[in-house]
């Protein structure tokens, strides 16, 4: 049931998708947005002279705007009408105001935009309210979610070597996935086609932290405050100090703090499949604005950045589950073809419902015919389909980066590393739902302090990477299945039955082993 309402819920937003782009095209052909207060236009005179304009809104309203050319152009009026006219009308007035002949005229960057024709603001509005809804949703999602999950590791003292083990390659996995991505994001540059174009308002993004800076960044001196200004990295570090503090207070004395942890972890689930219901509408207004709002001579540059970004996402993607593949036969001592045979069923399920939590009845089942002992698959991929995101936590980083190249930072070993950490840690606090990634994308990029106006533009591509990248969180589970088994020899079964069963196990095990 899980796999159809996700397959029906995939089809709707890329019907949405469709629609949006369809939509904004129309409005971008019959209604276009035109200049806005914080573009650079580049005009060229007949002479072959080329100024180039800014903007600025006048303080009296309207479409009036003040102008300034530089290198200045004689007869130019400090004040004139500009705001939502189309480049060419504006060409034409310039050309009339200063009695200069100005054959050519083009958009070289847009800033925000903020003057739409009524139907594009409508657009706005409605992709603005469902983007203020998944927002109001991160920090509660964030912080139950990583908790729980924690905190369902049981007692420490109880798990300790399991628990230790499946942390750490859990985590390890995640770090390796997130340096495969940002190798891939540097050398390919997704987003340097599109530099210049985007501008972005204030300070933006600061680069050259510290090695010393980023680790005080790491405690927060003011939990409440770290939730109040989304400081993604003071946030998890506090949930995680807590999370293992009550695993070490133990389950009796810990119970009332879980409960009521856990019943928000139900309740903030419940929300998000509310928010969910509304995102093919969301998305189909958010791709509709972001088209119509479009400069048309961007859209080319857009097009090729967008498909570099989803060719390094996919290239990332191969090499990591290459990687876990070589992971798996070198230290599991697991036969990588066995494997996949085994877990077919769960890896095709993935893809199919983009939703790591709906696979995971597939993937418990394919873990017992592999012969996996069920202390480890019951207590691993649970946990793992929550706080196990390789995939999610390799897409966050190039999404980061891309869009730093896209607005001109250019990000050094530092913020990379923020970059690292930050995906790492939001990809753990991604819900196992279809793009929960783009949900958590928000805390990773404002932890280094890009805008994420830009963000519905992955909205429209999302759909094939978040089904690759649910195949490599969902492979990566099963992994540490395999190695905690390679690593655990002796461990049987919760209800411990060793006889034939165990044998069988072993069997099953060394048959993946030929």
């Amino acid at each position: 049931m899980d796999g159809i309402v996700n397959r029906r819920f995939g089809l709707r937003v890329l019907l949405g998708i469709v629609l949006g782009c369809v939509v904004g095209g129309a409005l971008l052909v019959g209604l276009p947005t035109g200049l806005q207060p914080d573009d650079r236009v580049e005009l060229t005179t007949a002479t072959g002279r080329t100024h180039t304009l800014t903007f600025e809104a006048s303080p009296s309203g309207g479409d009036a705007a003040r102008v300034k050319a530089e290198p200045p152009l004689n007869g130019l009026p400090p004040e004139m009408k500009a705001l939502g006219m189309p480049v060419e009308g504006f060409r034409k007035a310039v050309a009339e105001a200063t009695a200069i002949a100005i054959p050519s005229a083009r958009v070289v960057a847009r800033g925000e935009v903020s003057v739409r024709p009524w139907p594009v603001e409508v657009l706005h509005v409605a992709g603005q309210l469902f983007l203020r809804l998944l927002r109001m949703l991160v920090v509660p999602l964030l912080l139950v979610t990583v908790l729980v999950g924690i905190a369902s590791l049981g007692s420490i003292s109880r798990l300790g070597r399991l628990g230790f083990q499946a942390s750490f390659w859990m985590v390890g996995t995640m770090v390796v996935a997130v340096a495969i991505g940002l190798i891939a994001v540097n050398v390919v540059k997704p987003g340097a086609g599109l530099r210049g174009q985007w501008l972005v308002d204030g300070e933006g993004a600061a680069d050259g932290q510290s090695v010393s800076e980023l680790i005080l960044r790491v405690v927060p001196t003011n939990p409440v405050k770290a939730i109040a200004e989304l400081d993604v990295v003071g946030i998890l570090f506090f949930v995680i100090l807590l999370a293992v503090a009550l695993l070490q207070i133990g389950p009796r004395r810990a119970a009332p703090v879980l409960g009521f942890f856990q019943s928000l972890n139900d309740a903030v689930a419940v929300m998000v499949g509310w928010v969910m219901v509304l995102a093919p509408f969301g998305i189909f207004a958010l791709v509709a604005h972001t088209v119509a709002t479009q400069e048309p001579s961007f859209l080319g540059p857009l097009l090729r950045s967008l498909g570099l970004f989803a060719l390094t996402v996919t290239m990332g993607l191969a090499a990591h589950f290459a990687f876990q593949l070589a992971i798996l036969a070198i230290v599991a001592r697991v036969s990588p073809i066995r494997f996949l045979q085994r877990m077919g069923p769960a890896l095709a399920t993935a893809f199919g419902t983009n939703s790591s939590s709906a696979t995971l009845p597939v993937t418990l089942r394919c873990a017992e015919e592999m012969g996996l002992p069920r202390r480890i698959s019951a207590f691993v991929l649970p946990v793992g389909a929550t706080l196990n995101m390789d995939g999610t936590a390799l897409f966050e980083a190039v999404a980061a980066m891309f869009f730093a190249q896209a607005f001109g930072f250019d990000f050094g070993i530092g913020t990379q590393i923020l970059v690292a950490l930050t995906s790492v840690l939001a990809a753990m606090g991604a819900a196992g739902i279809p793009s929960a990634g783009l949900v958590t994308m928000v805390l990773v990029l404002s932890a280094v302090g890009l805008p994420t106006s830009k963000l519905p533009l992955l909205w429209a591509i999302d759909r094939p990477l978040d089904m690759m990248r649910t195949v490599v969180n969902v492979s990566g589970d099963a992994l540490t299945c395999c190695i905690l088994q390679r690593l655990n020899p002796d461990l049987s079964d919760p209800d411990g039955r060793d006889g034939a069963d165990g044998e069988g196990e072993a069997e099953a095990a060394k048959a993946l082993r030929d």
